[in-house]
C-alpha cells in the first residue's frame, strides 16, 4: 500500500517551490539588468544601421544613374 503525505507536507513542498522558482526568477533578472552585453550590442547595432543605410544610398544612386542612362 502506498504511503500517504501529509497536507502540511505537501504545503512545505509546494512552498519552497514556489520560493525557489521566485529566487531564480530574481536572480535571472538581477544578470539581466548587470549584463553589459545589452549596450555594447546597441553600439554595434547602430554601427551596422548606418552602414546599412551608406549601402542603401548607394545602391539608389547606381540604380538612379542606370536609369538616367536608359532614358
Amino acid at each position: 500500500m502506498a504511503k500517504r503525505r501529509g497536507a502540511r507536507t505537501g504545503v512545505l513542498d509546494w512552498w519552497q517551490t514556489v520560493l525557489d522558482e521566485t529566487k531564480d526568477l530574481v536572480d535571472d533578472s538581477i544578470d539581466r539588468l548587470r549584463d553589459d552585453d545589452d549596450e555594447n550590442d546597441r553600439g554595434e547595432l547602430s554601427g551596422d544601421i548606418a552602414e546599412l543605410k551608406k549601402a542603401v544610398a548607394e545602391l539608389n544612386a547606381k540604380l538612379d544613374r542606370l536609369a538616367s542612362e536608359r532614358k
